[in-house]
């Protein structure tokens, strides 16, 4: 994967920023950034407390910026063209640095193997590119499988299915006219689903020469080994794609579904709730594909803008955020997985959540996958444009996802990333 990403960029190069920054790396004359949230502190109570934790130990101050999610890329991009200073340092997901990291518009972090070293190989090398990191992970994001152990008891099932066949044989086994087998809580979000389960039959979505790979045999096996059974067996509801990620995990908690693959939080969420507990909550390790049972790696971190007069306090901030105790608090304070291994290990970790649940949430991190590519919003508009109709049964697999190689082809030699 390096390789991959140093060809990457020696392929795309940059858009010509880099001549207007100086020496603005050794600034930190101010003793307050500015950060971009993803969103409201308010649904982020574990992003607020570690930023008073900071404020407290460092007497940096950090004014926040609530921006819509939605709105945050564009937002960035809009400041960075003109070459604001605006934002010191902001978080997001790890597929926005391609194109950030080729337009020279984020700073290198310079965190070494003290700091880095806690997280598996996997993360690293989505954050690293030409040997520095750009983005300080800070919490993960990874599908979960999760089921509830007292129907699967009550229906004479002593495991949860451990395979894609057996998703769809027990699938079809526990489903009712008023419950369904499995479902998706990433249902309103296909390239992300699809991609884990691309994942895990072996492939993957680019070569290193960021060729496009849709019409691999382990894409194309995505559908006919999984989604098409699935659907066709009646253990998914009709109408996948109308289901949002919050709608299907409230459905789950509310009893409706027997097990789904589903974001990460759901499984604390479900603790909270009337009825559930550590004896009904069941969490095990995703279904395995031909290849894996690896899921679709999903984190935040933060990032420093190369236009930042604060770097060094912003590279400070980026820092704390991703130290073990953050990482820990954030857990703690509201839920979110850690993307350090050692935290699952805590003792006050261990006190509050279940250890299958922990157990399980660690596994995913250390076998979690994902790739990072260019112009990801244009190319998984069109991947989504062409699958989702084949997820719904109304088109061929194989003529979807022919049709999004070539459009995303036609847009990389457009682009001069091919």
């Amino acid at each position: 994967m390096k390789q991959t990403r140093r060809r990457f960029l020696k392929a795309t190069g940059a858009t010509g920023v880099a001549g207007v920054l100086g020496s603005g790396s050794a600034l930190a004359q101010n003793n307050s950034i500015t950060f971009f949230n993803a969103g409201s502190l308010e649904f982020d109570p574990g992003t607020e407390e570690n930023i008073s934790r900071f404020e407290d130990e460092t007497g940096i101050t950090v004014n926040v910026n609530e921006v819509p999610w939605q709105n945050l890329k564009t937002t960035l991009i809009t400041q960075w063209r003109n070459q604001s200073s605006e934002a010191d340092a902001f978080n997001g997901p790890t597929w926005w640095l391609g194109d950030f990291v080729a337009a020279d518009w984020v700073e290198p972090l310079d965190l070494g193997d003290d700091h880095m070293g806690k997280f598996p190989d996997s993360l690293r090398n989505l954050v690293t590119f030409d040997g520095q990191t750009y983005m300080a992970p800070q919490i993960g994001k990874w599908g979960a499988y999760v089921y509830d152990a007292q129907y699967l008891s009550d229906q004479g099932v002593d495991s949860p299915p451990s395979t894609w066949d057996e998703v769809i044989e027990v699938g079809e086994q526990l489903s009712s006219d008023d419950k369904s087998g499995f479902g998706f809580t990433w249902a309103n979000k296909d390239v992300f689903t699809f991609k884990q389960f691309l994942y895990q039959a072996g492939g993957q979505l680019f070569n290193e020469n960021n060729e496009p790979q849709f019409t691999s045999d382990a894409a194309v096996s995505v559908f006919q080994d999984l989604i098409n059974p699935l659907r066709e067996r009646g253990v998914i509801p009709q109408g996948l794609q109308s289901m949002g990620e919050g709608g299907v995990g409230d459905a789950f908690i509310g009893g409706q579904f027997a097990t789904v693959e589903s974001w990460t939080p759901l499984g604390a969420r479900a603790l909270g709730e009337d009825g559930w507990g550590a004896e009904r909550l069941g969490v095990a390790r995703p279904p395995e594909g031909s290849e894996s049972d690896a899921t679709f790696q999903d984190t935040n971190g933060v990032s420093v803008s190369a236009f930042s007069q604060n770097k060094e306090a912003a590279k400070q901030f980026a820092r704390f955020m991703s130290t073990t105790e953050s990482c820990k608090t954030d857990m703690l304070v509201e839920g979110n997985p850690a993307a350090v291994p050692e935290v699952y290990e805590d003792s006050e970790i261990r006190e509050k959540y279940p250890s299958k649940w922990l157990d399980v949430n660690k596994y995913n991190l250390q076998n979690a996958k994902s790739e990072i590519y260019r112009a990801q919003p244009q190319v998984d508009d069109m991947l989504s444009n062409q699958i989702t109709p084949a997820l719904l049964g109304e088109k061929e697999p194989q003529e979807a996802l022919q049709q999004a190689q070539e459009e995303v082809t036609s847009l990389y030699e457009n682009l001069g990333i091919l």
